[in-house]
């Protein structure tokens, strides 16, 4: 398997925006948060990376190379050139903690290019369960996307002062001027689309009218024809 990120050429300057997730499947909302997250902060270029064996949530449904085909199916559409798939996780057969993921890329990229880790606001709250949580910083900004109306104040719980303090900046242009060590909030639309919802459609027999404003064509066309999820047990766990 490649040991670069495909589709595309990469970007060798400008902020490495990283976004994580079981994609179990990639849908719309995935799509629409990377790339609204990549015009606010002015990201050149943003990967999504799959985990293969996740630690905070269920294992996948589909394998990870199914998760990898449709991820790389989601971005050929990117008409932008921002988003692109790198497999590292996959490739690995050990648990996928981000902080190794980090220090890889970490090492691929150099000292001195900026790495911002995006993640979502539910995510933010379990950090300090993360293994090695406070070496995120060492290699990457932390960027946590939260809905309108919900402040990053709300987030800046007394559980999670050793996570804030001393880290917290309002000026998202540090994603520029260091390489790591920030945290930050940013406000992305709300996306009422999710992968258990996807998942309990399909297995539910829901028509493809039903899912075509949910995942990308050839998602949707891939599941299809690869009869993905109609069997799965449905999980209640929101990804």
């Amino acid at each position: 398997m490649p040991t670069t990120p495909d589709s595309r050429a990469t970007v060798s300057s400008g902020p490495l925006g990283l976004f994580g997730g079981t994609f179990d499947p990639v849908h719309c909302g995935h799509l629409r948060v990377a790339l609204a997250a990549a015009q606010a902060l002015a990201l050149p270029e943003v990967r999504l990376i799959p985990s293969r064996t996740p630690v905070h949530r269920p294992q996948p449904g589909a394998t990870a190379e199914q998760r990898l085909a449709m991820l790389r199916l989601a971005v050929a559409d990117d008409a932008t050139g921002t988003l692109r798939v790198d497999d590292r996780e996959l490739r690995r057969h050990t648990p996928s903690y981000t902080v190794p993921t980090l220090e890889a890329l970490r090492a691929e990229v150099g000292a001195e290019r900026a790495l911002v880790w995006l993640l979502g606001a539910d995510a933010f709250g379990g950090l300090m369960s993360w293994h090695r949580w406070p070496a995120l910083f060492d290699l990457a900004h932390l960027v946590v996307l939260n809905r309108p109306g919900s402040p990053a104040e709300a987030l800046r719980t007394p559980a999670l002062a050793p996570v804030w303090q001393g880290r917290l900046n309002d000026d998202l242009g540090v994603l520029r001027t260091q390489p790591h060590g920030a945290l930050c909030f940013l406000e992305v639309a709300p996306q009422d689309i999710s992968a258990t919802a996807i998942r309990n459609l399909i297995a539910g027999g829901a028509p493809d009218t039903a899912l075509a404003a949910l995942l990308p064509p050839a998602v949707l066309a891939y599941i299809r024809a690869h009869h993905l999820y109609r069997l799965r047990q449905v999980s209640l766990a929101p990804q």
